[in-house]
């Protein structure tokens, strides 16, 4: 019988390819499903940001930047043949190529110490699941998991009698209390059965399943569409600007389980549902697209003359005069400031210090972008989820910021707060960093360079896209777009 040999490098070289590609080219099923769902779409915001999202993934495939600039966590399904002879450590080898395809991709670096939060530099190590099978072969799947969607999973160890109803019920809720914040569109995996970590691996693993695929078990099968009906009922719509498409698809994968359990678990993927393969001897390893210097220009938002056009930074009888819904589309000077740039703003004021910038009339974007490639001034740079920044927020208002611009939803404090100061939040196409990226003219770093991508940078934008949810008068888009929802049943 003849043995298999393959290296450390061989591995390594295979997964540097598959990361970065799978950052930069959306797999053909999620793209379909995301240009069926913009013909589908009933409500005009929930189109509009469909339509940003397929350019965004036209963007990121001509260009080589990334999809988003969230470049995740990425979790990586070995199936090892039983008879492969591996010279060296697989995981080391899985490592290596992770820090490569980090480093030659110019993706983002958003791995980090749990307690001490210092980043690990190379966006290892990552998380991995190895199952042995027959034959000497080998396959790799790699998905960077963004963690605006990783943080709204949940697990629910259930009683027996709560049945399928209670399955039904447990993820409905959820999909609804996670609401903008995982960049919907998504596919929501799910887990049922086995074990509590057995649940949980079971709902990352069904993220890998095509879109629109059904399980081979009919009563699952029939489960899965009852979730997904229930799902696009709510009114969550596209980035939870209301509408009439809030998931792109459901996937369950069962297990057996104890007679006195029944384990949910939910992890919910965002539409930018990033993956790629390759197996080894079998087919060739893919070549990821080389990152292009050229500036792609975007096509035009069909946004008619519904924008309202924002010179920045701003004064307060500009946001006296947006309204909860409306589209505004900002150039000029910005700020960004992530989880811990706020917390050393707050740290110097709390020391009577003086910050970096003068905030006073101007915007703060939420945003930590990929790095800059050659011959460009920044990555991908899409927002990340505000509420993180609650905590902050009503301090950093303190200081005469106008308006604050990321993704979700936000506190009861942070909108009164908003009203109070006469400010507003705007939200952007979450996952569209490609996109976004091409509204970027510069990027200058001002303060905290140890941060990384959460440092405080000075941004030029023209024509950067963005809806108006929390108005001068408290009102809420989110909140109104399920309202909505529910009046018209």
């Amino acid at each position: 019988m003849t043995v298999h040999n393959i290296t450390e490098q061989e591995i390594s070289l295979m997964v540097s390819r598959l990361v970065q590609k799978a950052n930069r080219e959306l797999p053909p099923d999620v793209e379909a499903a995301i240009l069926a769902a913009r013909e589908n779409e009933e409500s005009q915001n929930g189109r509009l940001a469909l339509e940003i999202l397929a350019e965004n993934a036209r963007l990121a495939r001509e260009t080589g930047l990334p999809i988003c600039q969230d470049t995740g966590i990425d979790v990586v399904f070995v199936r090892l043949g039983q008879g492969l002879n591996i010279k060296g450590s697989l995981i080391k080898a899985i490592n290596e190529g992770i820090a490569q395809g980090t480093r030659e991709g110019y993706l983002r670096c958003s791995v980090c110490d749990p307690i001490t939060r210092r980043n690990t530099g190379d966006n290892t190590p990552a998380v991995v699941h190895v199952e042995p099978v027959s034959g000497d072969g080998l396959e790799i799947t790699v998905l960077p998991k963004g963690c605006g969607s990783e943080n709204m999973g949940t697990i629910s160890m259930l009683p027996p009698s709560a049945g399928e109803d209670g399955i039904v019920e447990t993820v409905v809720d959820q999909v609804l209390k996670a609401g903008p914040n995982p960049c919907p569109p998504g596919i929501i995996g799910i887990g049922i059965g086995g074990t509590m970590e057995g649940a949980a691996l079971l709902a990352k693993k069904a993220l890998l399943r095509p879109v629109g695929s059904r399980n081979p078990r009919e009563d699952l099968a029939g489960l899965e569409s009852r979730i997904l009906g229930l799902l696009n009922g709510l009114g969550i719509g596209p980035m939870g600007l209301g509408g009439t498409v809030s998931s792109l698809g459901v996937a369950i994968e069962a297990y057996p389980c104890h007679i006195a359990s029944l384990p949910v678990a939910i992890n919910l993927q965002c539409h930018a549902a990033r993956q790629c393969s390759a197996r080894w001897p079998d087919g060739p390893c893919p070549v990821p697209q080389g990152i292009s210097a050229d500036i792609s220009c975007p096509r035009p938002l069909s946004l008619g003359d519904r924008a309202v056009r924002i010179d920045l930074p701003t004064s307060k009888s500009v946001m006296a005069d947006l309204r909860t819904g409306d589209w505004v589309l900002l150039s000029g000077v910005l700020y960004t400031a992530r989880d811990q740039t706020h917390r050393r703003l707050i740290e110097l004021l709390d020391r009577g210090e003086a910050l970096p910038v003068d905030l006073r009339g101007q915007l703060i974007y939420y945003v930590g972008p990929s790095p800059a490639p050659p011959g460009r001034p920044v990555g991908s740079a899409g927002p990340t989820t505000s509420y993180r920044m609650d905590a902050y927020t009503p301090r950093i208002l303190d200081e005469g910021i106008l308006a604050v611009m990321g993704k979700g939803r936000r506190s009861d404090l942070v909108k009164a707060a908003l009203k109070r100061h006469g400010a507003v939040y705007l939200a952007t196409i979450g996952g569209a960093g490609a996109y976004l990226a091409s509204c970027i003219e510069s990027c200058e770093l001002i303060a905290f360079p140890e941060l990384g991508p959460e440092a405080l940078y000075r941004m030029e934008v023209k024509d950067f896209p963005a809806i108006v949810v929390n108005d001068i008068t408290g009102a809420d888009l989110y909140e109104l777009a399920v309202i909505q929802k529910v009046s018209s049943q």
